[in-house]
């Protein structure tokens, strides 16, 4: 279903004679089944930086498996990996912040004695068990990288967060984390979840960055760890369905044929084009 072009402008706060900030959430948002930037998603992304503004990438994947799916300017742009763990301004790390490794290792022992799913992602190394899982797969075909060989590699380096892929183990970790500095961000679409630092978060990690006023940033996303970049900036627009999230989320993209077209208005709206 098409958006009303007034619907936009009543409910986003669009000043058209200032520079604006578009933060992009990816998968599920502006990539789609793990497959590479489409072209047309580009050429709009292309049109916002020549009208002089700016784009930050805000996403829940790894470096390693951010730069693959995007074209060489996109990584370029300054961006918020590992749903925050991870800031890189400038082309530099700006900030970074990791598990507690013997809270990290904890929770991999209940996994392992669980025979769990679950990829530890670190800086440099990531690790996985040896089972099969089509992520573990996918990993390898988008970065070309192989898991280390234990996880003791990536606790020498420091993970930035441990995702569970089998959410049988929600409310074992909802308890776990009670007590203890973490927070766990469920991905709705994939059935699975992450454990991470308890003040990390996209907008914890947007906010390390040079921003415009509240007023023109404009956040596109679809999922949990998307949800305090919606509660805390005014100008929001979701993709999909998401309970939580369409709460704050003042405008909304329905996964349907119109997608590409509403997300087309959307931009062009708010470039006042």
């Amino acid at each position: 279903m098409l958006i009303n072009e007034k619907t936009m402008t009543d409910r986003l706060k669009i000043n058209h004679d200032t520079r604006k900030t578009f933060v992009f959430d990816l998968d599920g948002t502006i990539v789609y089944d793990g497959k590479p930037l489409e072209d047309k998603f580009e050429k709009i992304l292309l049109e916002i930086k020549s009208a002089g503004h700016n784009i930050v990438f805000a996403t829940g994947r790894s470096w390693r498996d951010f730069v693959p799916v995007v074209p060489l300017w996109c990584s370029e742009q300054d961006s918020v990996v590992f749903g925050g763990g991870l800031v890189i301004a400038s082309g530099e790390i700006k900030t970074q912040h990791f598990l507690d490794n013997s809270v990290l290792s904890e929770m991999v022992k209940f996994l392992e004695d669980n025979h769990a799913h679950y990829l530890v992602d670190g800086h440099s190394n990531y690790y996985h068990p040896s089972k099969e899982h089509w992520l573990y797969q996918d990993i390898i075909k988008i970065s070309g990288q192989t898991r280390s060989s234990h996880v003791d590699h990536v606790l020498a380096d420091g993970a930035y967060k441990i995702l569970v892929l089998d959410d049988q183990f929600l409310e074992y970790f909802n308890q776990f984390i009670a007590d203890r500095s973490l927070i766990i961000k469920y991905h709705f679409y994939d059935k699975c979840f992450d454990v991470m630092p308890a003040h990390v978060n996209k907008f914890a990690g947007l906010s390390e960055l040079t921003l415009p006023e509240k007023n023109d940033i404009f956040v596109f996303g679809n999922d949990h760890n998307d949800l305090e970049l919606m509660q805390e900036l005014p100008n929001s627009i979701m993709f999909g369905h998401h309970q939580e999230l369409q709460k704050y989320a003042k405008i909304k993209i329905d996964y349907d044929d119109d997608l590409f077209e509403n997300f087309t208005t959307v931009i062009n709206t708010i470039l006042g084009k």
